[in-house]
């Protein structure tokens, strides 16, 4: 009876912490020796309550006076997120500090360790020793590392030395130092290797090397080692200057070969010291052409680039009011940049629609000047002044918008310009409910659009846009949205442009369908129509099934003016729990070929996923080049990748 009560009462023992808050202590136990007010052991199913911390353990001791807080034998301790069992805890409950011996559990959802001790430093720091750390949640953890010492910030990253990497309990790998994407406490140190392969380059060995510079900047250097031809460098600097959002990013890569040397430069700098101040620069630079080749493995847009593009940019907001400044330099790789004009630089201000007092109108103004440089010879500027006034009325489902503005533009070298603006928008806004719970909704616009014509023959000739054709042009749309009980069934727009006064006044007629006929399958259709030659000019059909084993989905697209005819289609089936498989395949219908395929082996285990793919493209010689990438993405550790690129006939 004597033992029953005992395990019953709760002993409150108010615990004070350094702000003087009493947080209660509560005890139950079989049997409790001692002085409530002094020191107290328990013994038999001992359970300990201490704000939002659970523990049990078969014996347990208390200094109140110390604020130390001894439990053994079998604990279990949950204090959300952590969860774990152990063989023996001392915690000290004043700085809410502890030391866990034999300790086997999760410390946050993504956190899970096994270590002979363990020290909690705060409620989010902890360090282990001669521990196993994984972010896995089966029994045999997919991938863990082992390390003498680990330091843990609870949902945050993680940092050990002399780290074993381990596949299921297997080591594989040892590094000097490891850890997770994010450092509150930064530490010098060599990061974990990467692997690959490249046709040309054989087998390559990358291993990165962690460098912190103070605290607000640091630096990561790796060497890369291909065994068949060459050998690259490079070093990424990460700085963050001040307090407010002005930070950027400084990298460089080199690439040496047998028979030359490839680099590369760029720069990346933002400061936004509010939402109404906004600067940005990005600059790059490259040796030559054969960098992307060397450096972008199968990426085709990387190696046929034309150019490298540096700007500078800065922006300021005021209620009514914007101010834009921009410099831009673009270097082409084929040695053409000296006959190139660069805009160096290129302001714009422009004043938003201010109302004019007891007047249905508002007044904007446009102010831009530009000043343009050709290293070949040749520089000048021009300025453009475009103040406009608006009219918008709304009367219920019809809006007319109208504005009227004016151009001068003065150019340094030959005169100047003046142009008269002038559009006119009519919208309506019509709903109309059907039947079955259907409705549609219909939103025709007519707009008229006036640049008066003005001989611009001598003006100098610097970019694209400097040069503005006169025009009357009417444009009319129709959209159209048809909506069920479930939401929005299809979406149809209809749009052309007329110009008064040319000699083929029609110009392309324009469609785009979206339809959803039910919750497995979706349209889309889009093609644009020649009024003038009475033919179609391209198209481009997309349709997608989705069905609870498998989605399937087929692309037709056409460009009849210069003869490309592809036929598209693929599917993504899902093998089990963790797989899935996708394939995709592109074929040439003028020429009756394939251009290309793909294949896709997914896996997602949730502290991990990866993918194994296949891909080739057939080019128009008939060769073929090919690429198989392995990539695995390890939850905290980063991606890790094996690309094998290659042609063949």
């Amino acid at each position: 009876m004597r033992t029953a009560l005992l395990a019953l009462s709760l002993i409150l023992l108010p615990v004070s912490s350094p702000a003087d808050d009493r947080i209660p202590v509560e005890m139950t136990a079989d049997r409790l020796y001692g002085n409530v007010n002094s020191q107290l052991t328990a013994e038999g199913r001992v359970k300990v309550v201490y704000g939002d911390v659970v523990i049990t353990a078969d014996k347990g001791f208390y200094d109140k006076g110390a604020g130390i807080l001894r439990l053994w034998g079998n604990v279990e301790v949950r204090e959300p997120p952590a969860h774990f069992k152990c063989e023996r805890i001392i915690y000290d409950l004043n700085r809410k500090r502890a030391v866990i011996e034999k300790a086997d559990g999760w410390l946050s959802p993504t956190d899970r360790i096994k270590a002979d001790r363990i020290e909690r430093l705060s409620e989010k720091e902890w360090i282990a020793y001669d521990g196993i750390y994984t972010p896995c949640k089966n029994d045999c953890p997919d991938w863990s590392v082992g390390a003498k010492k680990f330091k843990i910030l609870l949902g945050e990253s993680f940092s050990g030395k002399w780290v074993t990497f381990r596949v299921k309990e297997i080591p594989v790998l040892v590094t000097p130092f490891l850890s997770g994407p994010i450092q509150r406490e930064r530490s010098s140190g060599f990061l974990f290797p990467r692997f690959g392969y490249r046709s040309d380059d054989g087998f390559t060995y990358r291993q990165p090397f962690y460098l912190v510079l103070g605290r607000s900047a640091d630096l990561t250097v790796s060497y890369e080692k291909r065994f068949r031809d060459g050998s690259a460098k490079s070093a990424e600097l990460r700085y963050v200057l001040g307090r407010v959002n002005n930070y950027g990013n400084l990298f460089y890569n080199q690439i040496d070969r047998r028979n030359e040397k490839d680099w590369n430069v760029k720069l990346s700098h933002t400061y936004r010291p509010s939402d109404y101040l906004y600067g940005s620069l990005r600059s790059e630079v490259v040796s030559n052409r054969t960098y992307y080749k060397a450096a972008s493995g199968f990426d085709v847009e990387a190696q046929t680039r034309l150019y490298t593009k540096s700007d500078l940019a800065v922006s300021k907001l005021w209620e009514h009011a914007i101010l834009n400044a921009n410099a831009v330099y673009l270097r082409y790789l084929d040695g053409s940049s000296d006959r190139i004009y660069q805009k160096l630089p290129n302001l714009n201000f422009y004043l938003m629609d201010v109302p004019l007092p007891n007047t249905p109108f508002t007044f904007n103004f446009d102010l831009e000047s530009t000043y343009f440089y050709r290293k070949a010879g040749g520089s000048s500027y021009r300025v453009n002044l475009k103040p406009g006034v608006r009219f918008v009325r709304q009367l219920g489902t019809f809006k007319n918008s109208a504005e009227l503005s004016y151009l001068y533009t003065y150019y340094q070298l030959s005169g100047d310009r003046k142009q008269l603006y002038f559009s006119d928008r009519l919208a309506f806004n019509s709903f109309f409910p059907l039947q079955s719970g259907y409705s549609l909704s219909l939103n025709p616009e007519l707009e008229f659009s006036y640049i008066e014509s003005e001989n611009q023959d001598d003006n100098p000739y610097y970019d694209i846009s400097d040069r503005i054709k006169g025009e009357r042009r009417i444009s009319p749309s129709l959209e159209a949205y048809l909506y069920g009980k479930k939401g929005r069934v299809a979406r149809i727009s209809l749009s052309s442009d007329y110009l008064l006064g040319s000699e083929n006044a029609w110009k392309d007629f324009r469609f785009d369908a979206d339809l959803i006929p039910a919750d497995f399958v979706s349209l889309r259709e889009t093609f644009s129509y020649s009024i003038e030659s009475g033919e179609l000019k391209n198209s481009n059909t997309y349709l997608n099934f989705s069905f609870p084993f498998a989605t399937v989905w087929t692309n037709y697209y056409r460009q009849f003016e210069e003869e490309i005819s592809y036929l598209r289609w693929g599917t993504s089936v899902p093998l089990g729990r963790y797989f899935s498989f996708s394939y995709s395949q592109r074929y040439d219908l003028l020429n009756s070929k394939d251009r290309e395929r793909s294949y896709s082996l997914r896996v997602n285990r949730g502290c991990w996923n990866g993918s194994l793919s296949y891909r080739w493209v057939k080019n128009y010689d008939d060769t073929i080049d090919y690429q198989i990438t392995l990539t695995i993405n390890l939850l905290k550790l980063g991606s890790y990748g094996y690309q094998l690129t290659g042609r063949k006939k």
